[in-house]
């Protein structure tokens, strides 16, 4: 199985689940996804998985809903008040749209269905969640750190990734119409949740001006301007945007392909995205 796995070797996960069946499950994709020397722990309780974090933090935890001592969100919001430091993929026995959203408006980083995801879709949605939480955890210890005032952003820091992963597609009003995976994991949200929104509405409301300004600049020049956006568990993703005019053979500036590289405040950046913006939207 082909994978985008970093010379760091396979992640530490911690499964917390208590029908042995799905357990069985999860750790045969596991072993198919990383061997069977990879470092996985299993544990049935809530309780247990906060004291199995506490003697050794993983890099991500996947989770049932369904505990003996927690159901449903509880264990989720149980997770993130105690380690808020570990990621966390919901590993539901159920296809529920609606509790998927509300899982990871909570901050849980993926929401996936026992028995119809795959071991490369399990991976690669660990893989990504790890990815993401570290993102945006030195976005916040950057914010928290910085000097400049409120509302300010600092173009300074470069991306590190050289190679968007994503396309999308928006409307004449900045309306996504069409979005890969990849881009809407950037943005922390699940695709339905993006289709049909305009960018400026997930931009941090400090720099929608900023953005707008580099959407009707007149230079053909390609040029990065550095925004933020504001990912459901409140973490600031800062992404730099190079934007590039397009037309349709009628209109000098009918579109824009815009390259998107997530920034931290190291200069690093963990995924990319491209997306074609026409026309501007408030």
């Amino acid at each position: 199985m082909e994978q985008d796995m970093t010379d760091a070797g396979p992640p530490d996960l911690l499964v917390v689940e208590d029908n042995t069946l799905h357990a069985r499950l999860v750790l045969t994709m596991l072993s198919e996804a990383w061997g069977d020397e990879a470092p996985v722990r299993h544990v049935k309780r809530l309780e247990s998985a906060l004291e199995a974090i506490e003697e050794a933090t993983p890099d991500c935890v996947l989770l049932d809903l369904v505990l003996p001592d927690a159901d449903g969100l509880e264990a989720v919001e149980a997770l993130l008040l105690n380690a808020a430091h570990v990621p966390i993929v919901v590993l539901s026995a159920h296809k529920d749209d609606h509790l998927a959203l509300r899982a990871v408006r909570r901050g849980a980083q993926d929401y996936l269905v026992k028995g119809t995801v795959t071991a490369d879709a399990l991976a690669r949605s660990v893989q990504l969640a790890i990815q993401r939480h570290h993102a945006e955890n030195r976005s916040v210890a950057g914010a928290e750190a910085s000097s400049e005032p409120a509302g300010s952003v600092s173009d300074a820091p470069g991306p590190i990734n050289e190679e968007p992963t994503a396309v999308a597609v928006l409307d004449a009003q900045g309306a996504v119409l069409f979005a890969e995976d990849d881009a809407s994991d950037m943005l922390g949200l699940p695709l339905r949740e993006v289709i049909g929104v305009p960018l400026s509405a997930m931009c941090h409301p400090a720099d929608i001006d900023k953005w707008r300004t580099a959407i009707e600049k007149e230079d053909e020049d390609l040029e990065e301007v550095v925004v933020r956006f504001v990912h459901p568990s409140g973490a600031e993703i800062r992404v730099g945007i190079t934007l590039e005019p397009l037309s349709d053979g009628q209109e000098k500036r009918a579109a824009f392909l815009a390259m998107f590289q997530p920034h931290s405040d190291e200069g690093t950046a963990s995924s990319g995205a491209y997306a074609v913006v026409s026309g501007w939207d408030d």
